[in-house]
């Protein structure tokens, strides 16, 4: 449903009629970083139509995988021109390269910026989820980044264990130097990467009720959990290396000086803390939507977001 309008939203709908989905297309591409090549995962779907880069959560499981019901289901919508649906891993996440690096939040948003400018056309649109959002914002400010539309799903600026102190704490690099420890390092990330820990992270943190808490979805979290080399940037973003704010007035003002219309989208049964976040930025949103769900709800309830963002 919607809540709030307070300019009009003049991009191109996400188009209404339905038809069978359109096979989605794999592929790798290279980012070159401080001397270093890496291997970068995206999908592509659709058509000619509008694009939309969906970003994906930044998390232990993240992947471009999370999006796949919501490109599912837009895909069916694709009256004369489909839109065109562009997806990544992000460095370190998913099936892109994870290379041991020094990952913070300038750094990821120096691959999206680059990212953009290679594979994105000018008129292109964003979805970000969770922590993407604030990386994106970020962006904006710091390179200038810019989109057609900005909508942002469940977004967060805070890693985990920031969110649960309220603060960063001089604890929190040392944990994260533990991981990336050639010894010791893997033996902890394994014990926070079994299924009971991933599952037990999932239905209090990502879903209400959905595939991903299944034996099967849990079991392929799991895999891309233990990818190799996972724990480095897994271990940036639970202590706060990604983070790209300080405190919540950041975000806040960047996302006052975006100069296009901007939808925040409030998964209204996240945790507590992530969930005030929300709404916080939602108050400076042009358009304000609310899906039932959690920090993952835009896998969850990839389809109701898709019918909700095809209602312009």
């Amino acid at each position: 449903m919607y809540t709030c309008t307070r300019r009009p939203i003049s991009s191109p709908a996400l188009t209404t009629s339905l038809a069978a989905p359109l096979p989605a297309r794999s592929r790798t591409t290279r980012w070159n970083h401080a001397g270093r090549s890496l291997e970068i995962a995206v999908t592509e779907q659709g058509g000619p139509g509008p694009a939309w880069l969906l970003l994906p959560a930044l998390s232990t499981i993240s992947s471009r995988q999370e999006w796949e019901p919501f490109a599912a289901a837009i895909s069916r919508r694709q009256g004369a021109e489909a839109p065109r649906l562009i997806s990544v891993d992000w460095p370190g996440f998913g099936d892109s390269d994870r290379p041991r690096l020094p990952y913070d939040a300038e750094l990821l948003a120096r691959f999206l910026a680059d990212f953009v400018r290679d594979h994105c056309p000018a008129d292109c649109g964003v979805i970000a989820a969770g922590h993407a959002a604030g990386i994106a914002l970020l962006d904006a400010e710091r390179h200038g980044l810019r989109f057609r539309d900005w909508v942002l799903v469940a977004p967060t600026w805070r890693g985990p264990f920031p969110t649960m102190a309220r603060r960063q704490s001089r604890a929190f690099p040392v944990i994260r130097g533990l991981v990336e420890t050639p010894l010791l390092g893997p033996l902890l990330y394994r014990l926070n990467t079994t299924r009971s820990v991933l599952g037990w992270m999932s239905r209090r943190h990502v879903d209400v009720a959905g595939p991903g808490l299944s034996a099967k979805g849990i079991a392929e979290r799991q895999g891309i959990a233990r990818q190799r080399g996972a724990r480095f940037a897994s271990a940036a973003f639970v202590t706060g290396g990604l983070d790209p704010y300080n405190d919540p007035e950041g975000w806040i003002q960047a996302a006052r000086t975006l100069h296009s219309p901007l939808t925040v989208v409030v998964a209204d049964q996240s945790p507590p803390k992530s969930l005030a976040e929300m709404q916080a930025l939602a108050a400076v949103a042009d358009r304000v939507l609310h899906l039932p769900g959690r920090l993952g709800a835009h896998e969850e309830f990839g389809a109701e977001l898709a019918a909700m963002l095809s209602q312009d």
